[in-house]
């Protein structure tokens, strides 16, 4: 019974002017209002009259430093909240308020202050007054959200103008002018410009992540047009090495990752699509706000562009565990908490890269030091209470796009119709039927109970009744008892002991592979079609087929044409695995067929026996006593699971009956059309349809998001509805969906708000990130935190007029490295001066250009260009630069990868990225760990690194292969050094290092000179 109902109750009963407390753990109970002091009768101001009340009788267990039963009253926005037990002030209604009973000592055992004087009547008149008044408590009496509050992020900004300088001359652009004012307040002075050489070195590593050709040197440095350097900024960034370049830098924000992560780190095959769109985006110029879009809604934003489906890979880029999920059901503990780590994964990734602030900090308390309450952060999971990670489907022809579309929407809506048509069988009862599953139990128990096996079993397989002609069909199948998600079918062929020199005996000439959910293949989805042409026989080798877990309960293989035997026709298979997961789950399964020999070594039984004629393929079979047994059982098993499903259905009314006879014709008539259509590509991207698997299901509408006391899933608070952040300048926390009830219309309407042309923060982020990867810093120095505990910017006006003019621009990131690169501020030279060194040893403010190491990717492809062995192809599956075994816990071994496979030529952001088992080779370099948000990456300098670069078998294979080049180009050593400085050092070799090199080489070989440079500082390091 509700509060509601138990205080209605007694109201009817004659109980008028009492109302129920017992809130902070006492039993409720009535309590008698009519001896309450009246409110006062004035307005009441809460500094004068309300919180010297507080302070001097509340704060001791309920102030700053202690909060019993989770209530403060120190500060507005927790005392309305309030405590672990619920609301303790009800605006409006002083006379319903815990608050009011608790001071009035109407509660017993909670009478406050527990300790000391109790209030008067007149104060508690001025709290009446006070709560019947509204509650109205100022923000500024509230210390700490105005502390939280009074922040350069949280303000509201202007667009500043830009300052003027004493040395107008070296002011390219408003950067420079914003720069130098703050050098020339510090008595400070800019750096020259660095030499050409170094200027293209350093754009084409930034803007491409590849060194620049000796050509493209040569051209540039003999290059005399006034707008040389800008026609290089614009090749550089029109190339599509641009896009790899800088799509790595927001696979690194977002950790993107290929696998899983978590205990069972398995492989995600279809993330790569994501990481193409990525690419292509910043190729493409997208505009920010649309990138945005896309990425958080583009199904819902813009439904007519398969684009806006891969885009929500953003969605699904960080880890998923997958045993919370598929192994744990929603309604144990350890799988709630799943999804509520789940759904925070999603809200800190969008918050943190798009916002940068730590909204994350709010799930268990208030966010300490930013003005982000619990309410905000559940507000926001709320956002994404229907979404799910998985594979989901996507065409790139419109047309098939358009067919496939309504068809799978459709399903969805039939599917969640038969979820509760199940959940209705599930939940008939009858006396019968309890008795009935006890008996089932009960054998079922015995069946587990069984000995271990002694020896092998003569088992053959399953053999059909001989044909006189060869286009005879016949058919095989097994039921798995249960709807399981299938991966795989695996058809074992038959090598009998009396044709023991017959590999692929019986196998059909023709064949398909169906699966359904009921044993008349009614609804049939055909899993594999070879009934067209002959298909060859595999002889010992198993047939395997994905099925790419489609959920059925019978498998069924249908020959349409036999195999010869001895002038006659035969169907015979030696085993038949139904693989999910780990598991087989045909394994002593119930078979059936059209017809079957049924002798000897000859049996439907043994085509799920573990056994196919020549091995044990798990565990040696049973002796005749216990095959006796379980058969027995299996048969009385077989026989209540009929029994069952007959009663079952008995008890069900003609209405649920028909209505589940039609949803599986509408969902077989659906599942033909699809079918029919082209195969569709995948991403693992964020969606609320997918195929069920194990306890990970479709939420089936939106789940409930609670506020949780503590963090605690145990602990659930207020239901949330989806909201934003109020702290905000500019714009409400609210947001505006259009449809609160669709998940979809939640994601779109946070989209907009991120993007929305008030929301200054999203513009700031953005360009303070394009600043940072160009100059090694960003004028905030924390990128993803722009809170109190995050870095204050170095040039804040720069920042914000740096924001404005990105929206004035079209929100063009193009036109914003454009800006940055042509300034004066970025051709700086990176030599430091002395007095620049005292004043501003860490060069916050830019009187010179940052020196910076190259990271993991640019070392690895510089090599590979170098060489000349760079394969420079764009997009499709990751390339898997490891050893690979899918077992229950995956195997990822770089050493047993060919250093000279093909695959190693791919560029850098085409690699697999695993997160359980980072790459050796790349992680020593300070490699991004896609487990983790990483927007700005760690750079030490360690004697590990130092033997990478040297001893690394990548390294050395491409050092071997420069080697060659030079070889082919040069005879003489000292040629072949010169040659070698050009490509990697963009210079010729001094006298002295050429003499030393060429001692070095007859002595070691010219691979290993090329060792020594490319472990040079001055190529490690881009000036």
């Amino acid at each position: 019974m509700t509060d509601k109902s138990i205080a209605f109750a007694l109201l009817v009963m004659g109980f008028a002017g009492q109302h129920y407390s017992g809130f902070c753990g006492a039993e409720k109970q009535p309590v008698d209002t009519s001896t309450l002091p009246p409110p006062v009768n004035r307005k009441v101001d809460f500094a004068k009259d309300i919180k010297p009340l507080f302070q001097a009788n509340c704060y001791k267990c309920h102030g700053p430093d202690k909060q019993k039963s989770e209530f403060r009253l120190d500060v507005g926005s927790d005392a309305l909240k309030g405590g672990e037990h619920g609301q303790d002030i009800l605006p409006g209604k002083s006379v319903q308020s815990p608050l009011i009973h608790y001071v009035a000592g109407l509660v017993e055992d909670m009478q406050m202050p527990p300790k000391g004087d109790r209030l008067t009547v007149e104060q508690i008149g001025l709290l009446r007054a006070w709560i019947d008044q509204g509650v109205e408590w100022p923000e500024e009496t509230s210390l700490k959200l105005k502390s939280k509050t009074d922040h350069w992020t949280f303000k509201s900004a202007i667009r500043p103008a830009v300052p003027g300088v004493n040395n107008p001359t070296w002011v390219r652009n408003p950067i420079d002018a914003f720069i130098l004012a703050r050098l020339e307040r510090e008595k400070l002075a800019p750096s020259k410009e660095a030499d050409r050489v170094t200027l293209i070195r350093r754009l084409s590593f930034d803007l491409t992540g590849l060194p620049p050709t000796s050509p493209e040197v040569k051209e540039f440095v003999s290059d005399m047009r006034r707008d040389a350097y800008e026609i290089l900024v614009e090749r550089l960034l029109a190339s599509p090495r641009y896009g790899e370049r800088w799509g790595r830098y927001w696979l690194d924000l977002v950790h993107y990752g290929e696998s899983h992560g978590y205990d069972k780190d398995k492989v995600r095959a279809n993330s790569w699509p994501y990481r193409d769109y990525v690419i292509r985006s910043f190729n493409e110029d997208k505009p920010y706000p649309r990138f945005v879009q896309e990425q958080l809604a583009g199904d819902v934003l813009y439904p007519d562009s398969w684009e806006g489906i891969v885009a929500t890979g953003f969605i699904a880029a960080g880890p998923w565990d997958f045993v919370g999920h598929v192994e744990l059901p929603i309604t144990k503990t350890d799988g709630l908490i799943a999804r509520y780590n789940d759904r925070d994964d999603m809200v800190m990734t969008t918050i943190s890269t798009f916002q940068s602030l730590t909204v994350h900090c709010a799930r268990c308390h208030d966010h300490k030091f930013d003005p982000i309450s619990q309410r905000d952060y559940y507000g926001l999971q709320a956002v994404f209470a229907g979404v799910d990670r998985a594979d989901r489907p996507f065409d790139i022809d419109p047309k098939i796009f358009a067919l496939r579309k309504p068809l799978i929407s459709e399903k969805a809506r039939i599917q969640s119709k038969q979820r509760t048509l199940n959940e209705i069988v599930a939940k008939v009862a009858s006396p019968d039927l309890e008795q009935l599953d006890a008996r089932r139990k009960e054998r079922k128990e015995e069946l587990e109970k069984l000995p271990k096996a002694t020896k092998e079993s003569p088992g053959n397989g399953y053999h059909s009744a001989i044909e006189q002609a060869p286009d005879a069909e016949k058919w095989v199948q097994v039921d798995l008892v249960n709807l399981a998600a299938i991966d795989e079918v695996r058809l074992i062929p038959a090598r009998p002991t009396d044709f023991p020199d017959t590999p692929g005996f019986g196998f059909p000439k023709r064949f398909r592979v169906e699966a359904a959910d009921d044993e008349n293949f009614k609804d049939r989805r055909i899993l594999v079609d070879h009934t067209a042409d002959d298909f060859p026989n595999p002889g010992d080798k198993p047939f395997v087929l994905a099925a790419n877990g489609r959920r059925a309960r019978f498998v069924r293989v249908t020959a349409t044409r036999l195999w010869e035997r001895t002038s006659d026709y035969v169907f015979a298979l030696g085993e038949l695995q139904v693989i999910s997961g780990t598991n087989n789950l045909a394994l002593l399964a119930a078979v059936s067929a059209l017809d079957s020999i049924e002798a000897g070594r000859w049996k439907k039984s043994n085509l799920v026996d573990n056994f196919d004629s020549r091995k044990s393929l798990v565990e040696p079979a049973e002796t005749p006593e216990i095959q006796a047994k379980r058969k027995a059982l299996e048969d009385e098993v077989g026989k209540l699971n009929d029994e069952r499903k007959r009663l079952v259905e008995s008890l069900l009314d003609e209405e649920t009956k028909s209505s589940l006879a039609s949803v599986k014709a509408l969902l077989s008539e659906i599942n033909e059309k699809l079918d029919a259509l082209p195969k569709p590509q995948y991403v693992y991207a964020g969606t609320h349809e997918f195929t069920p698997m194990g306890s990970f299901l479709p939420s089936n509408g939106l789940r409930p998001v609670h506020l949780l006391r503590r963090g605690d899933v145990k602990s659930p608070g207020e239901l949330m509805s989806p909201s934003a952040l109020p702290c905000v300048p500019g714009l409400k926390g609210q947001l505006e969906v259009n449809d609160p009830d669709d998940e979809g219309s939640r994601r779109a309407a946070l989209a907009k708000w991120i993007t929305d042309s008030r929301n200054l923060i999203t513009r700031r982020s953005i360009v303070n990130r394009v600043w940072q990867y160009h100059f090694g810093r960003g004028i905030v120095d924390t990128p993803s935190d722009f809170g109190h505990m995050g870095s204050p910017p170095t040039h804040p006006e720069l920042l914000d007029w740096l924001a404005f003019w990105f929206m004035e621009n079209g929100e063009s990131i193009k036109k914003l490295h454009t800006l940055i690169l042509t300034s004066s501020v970025y051709r700086q030279v990176c030599q430091e001066n002395a007095e620049g060194a005292r004043l501003d040893a860490d060069n916050r403010l830019l009187g010179r250009m940052n020196r910076q190491r190259l990271d993991a990717e640019a070392f690895h492809d510089a090599l590979l260009q170098i060489s000349g062995k760079i394969d420079l192809t764009m997009g499709g599956p990751s390339v898997r630069q490891f050893f690979f075994k899918d077992d229950h816990s995956p195997v990822y071994d770089y050493t047993r990868y060919d250093v000279d496979d093909p695959g190693n030529y791919r560029r850098s952001v085409y690699r697999f990225m695993v997160r359980s088992v980072p790459d050796p080779f790349m992680e020593a370099l300070d490699c991004a760990d896609p487990s983790l948000l990483t927007p700005k990456r760690n750079v030490t300098l360690t004697a590990l690194q130092a033997l990478a670069t040297l001893n690394n078998q990548f390294v050395v294979r491409q050092c071997e292969q420069v080697a060659e080049r030079l070889s082919k180009e040069a005879s003489d050593p000292a040629t072949q050094i010169k040659l070698a400085y050009q490509l990697a050092l963009h210079r010729s070799p001094t006298e002295e290092e050429a003499e030393e090199l060429i001692r070095y080489a007859r002595k070691h070989g010219m691979a290993n000179v090329c060792r020594l440079i490319f472990n040079s500082s001055e190529f490690l390091f881009v000036e």
